[in-house]
């Protein structure tokens, strides 16, 4: 695995606000983890909820192999693959009451 700096300069070319990178990479990875926890799970098979518990079986050398979350999700912000929009919190609460 080869590991290299990240330039702010490049960062910064993409948004003005370096936090806002690091928020949306951060939502980025958390999709890449959720998708890949619901690629595990094994819907073919049905269990009663009450006999069901969770058991996340994942092979330690394709886990190891697997490239991480959030270096994913740096090359698509870095490569102009997301898209994200402000979202008006006032709006959002009118939107919830209608």
């Amino acid at each position: 695995m080869k590991l290299e700096t990240l330039s702010f300069q490049e960062i910064l070319s993409h948004t003005p606000d370096v936090f806002e990178a690091v928020v949306v990479a951060g939502h980025r990875a958390r999709q890449i983890n959720s998708r890949r926890a619901a690629e595990r799970v094994d819907f073919t098979e049905e269990y009663p909820e009450e006999d069901y518990l969770p058991v996340d079986t994942v092979d330690e050398e394709e886990y190891v192999a697997e490239e991480k979350s959030s270096v994913l999700a740096m090359e698509d912000f870095l490569e102009n693959r997301l898209e994200w929009r402000y979202v008006d919190p006032e709006s959002e609460n009118a939107d919830e009451e209608s």
